[in-house]
């Protein structure tokens, strides 16, 4: 299609992978006008090919998961493992996941954006975007010419290009990534191979098209020490994966390098600010994750939905700019915070390299979170008045209401990873409010049952004792 020199719309994308098509696609379906603009013709190749079970929910909302499973991507239903001690370890997944060629991917998320009613310039160049009267003007370069983009908002999805600017803060030591395909690879379908090293972490996958992706996370300094860019890297990276257990095979056997050995950056990174009246960025535009989560894709996704959310309610008349733009950086804060624990005590997990400077800096990144207040069994609270625990609270806090973005008192608590509005259909505080000295616990779990399903009301009394949540009230 060829648009016309000069067009409006709401938002405009720059950037068609997951983050930029999951946000498109989302705002589409709630009625408003999208342009995404791409730069690449898909498919086209790109690494990151694993996608967690946890992506299987977000393709369904996007309509996305019939086509995703009808393309055939290999099922990754184990994992060998070497890491916490010298022996392999093979884990199988209750929800698999998936091997895909991104390229392929992304085309099936960015084609849902299209049915939607998103508005897709492809390939096409955005150049920086300025600020006008009203919004933005984003120049946008086509094969058929150049064309202008009009917007009241527009949504940095081009990744690690960062065409919005900004500053961004590092979260992770500096680390670099050595990859190539390779064929001739004894399949083994649906495997992973994850595989700590002294200086390096390594990581495998077979990918569509009987090829194998290996990639070796190591620190920069290691890489500079080669004085040819070329040869010195493949050699390196050839010697990565002879000293390894599960990778040996490829540089000792029948295996051929079907690709050149890259080098990208793996440094995660965050930009404090993703949000603002008129901007948003998603995806790796806003925050990376370390890649030994093997979720960049679902968190990518996960990003465009909930910018869809925030930025619905910024474009609405009555929506509360306040609310959208809290939630949306609370949103990404969490995201960062978990990734950063989880994967620091990953790290701390391989105690047979723990003082290695690799993994010993890499460990130390974040600390534990915070400890969650003792449990007490619901029983032995259903006979005692409640109150909640010392460290709880209800606050107010942006939440999704429908599809907008309003402020509403959550159940807060450093141990929660984030703040607890609603527990299935109920929203927790007005029940909350009901705790009193006057009262057992069970009777007010029997006044919960009079506005929602008893066996919810137990359900949500459990939930609370069982995290520490409830505590008995002092006697006078």
């Amino acid at each position: 299609m060829t648009p016309p020199a000069n067009f409006d719309t709401e938002v405009c994308v720059i950037g068609g992978g997951p983050a930029g098509a999951a946000l498109a696609c989302r705002l589409a379906t709630l009625g408003h006008s999208v342009v995404v603009v791409e730069r690449d013709r898909f498919p086209r190749p790109h690494v990151g090919e694993s996608v967690s079970p946890g992506a299987w929910p977000l393709l369904e909302m996007l309509g996305a998961r019939a086509a995703v499973e009808a393309a055939g991507f290999p099922r990754a239903v184990e994992a060998r493992v070497r890491w916490e001690n010298p022996g392999t370890r093979r884990l199988r997944t209750v929800e698999p996941g998936i091997s895909v060629d991104r390229g392929s991917f992304d085309q099936i998320l960015l084609e849902r954006a299209k049915v939607a009613g998103a508005l897709v310039f492809q390939p096409a160049k955005a150049r920086p975007p300025f600020a006008v009267p009203g919004g933005w003007e984003v120049p946008v370069v086509t094969p058929d010419g150049p064309h202008t983009v009009r917007a009241r908002f527009v949504a940095d999805a081009s990744g690690r290009a960062h065409v919005l600017g900004g500053r961004r803060r590092r979260t992770s030591p500096r680390t670099v990534a050595l990859h190539a395909l390779w064929s001739g690879v004894e399949s083994r379908a649906g495997q992973t191979c994850v595989e700590a090293q002294p200086e390096c972490w390594l990581w495998g996958a077979h990918l569509p098209g009987a090829v194998f992706r290996a990639m070796a996370f190591v620190e920069p300094e290691m890489v500079r020490r080669r004085p040819r860019v070329g040869e010195g890297i493949e050699r390196l990276y050839r010697e990565l994966l002879a000293g390894s257990s599960l990778f040996s095979h490829l540089v000792a056997g029948d295996a051929r390098l079907e690709s050149d050995v890259l080098v990208c950056d793996a440094t995660c990174y965050v930009d404090d600010s993703p949000i603002d009246k008129t901007t948003v960025k998603v995806g790796e535009a806003g925050f990376t994750i370390d890649p030994l989560s093997s979720s960049g894709v679902q968190t990518a996704i996960q990003t465009g939905v909930a910018a869809s959310v925030a930025i619905a309610s910024i474009l609405s008349q009555d929506g509360d700019l306040d609310a959208a733009m809290t939630y949306f950086r609370e949103h990404q804060r969490h995201a960062v915070e978990r990734h950063e624990w989880l994967t620091a005590r990953s790290y701390r997990a391989c105690s047979a390299y723990a003082a290695r400077p690799f993994w010993r800096r890499r460990s130390a990144w974040a600390p534990e979170p915070p400890l969650a207040d003792p449990p007490v069994s619901l029983e032995e609270l259903l006979g005692q008045p409640v109150n909640l625990s010392h460290r709880s609270a209800l606050l107010p806090t942006p939440c999704v209401v429908g599809d907008r973005v309003e402020f509403r008192r959550a159940l807060c608590h450093p141990a929660l990873s984030r703040p607890v509005a609603y527990l299935g259909d109920n929203e927790l505080a007005p029940l909350l409010d009901r705790l009193c000295a006057d009262r057992t616990l069970r009777e007010v779990v029997e006044q919960w049952a009079g506005s929602i399903p008893s066996s919810a009301a137990y359900a949500i009394a459990r939930w609370l004792a069982d995290n520490g949540l409830l505590a008995p009230v002092a006697p006078k």
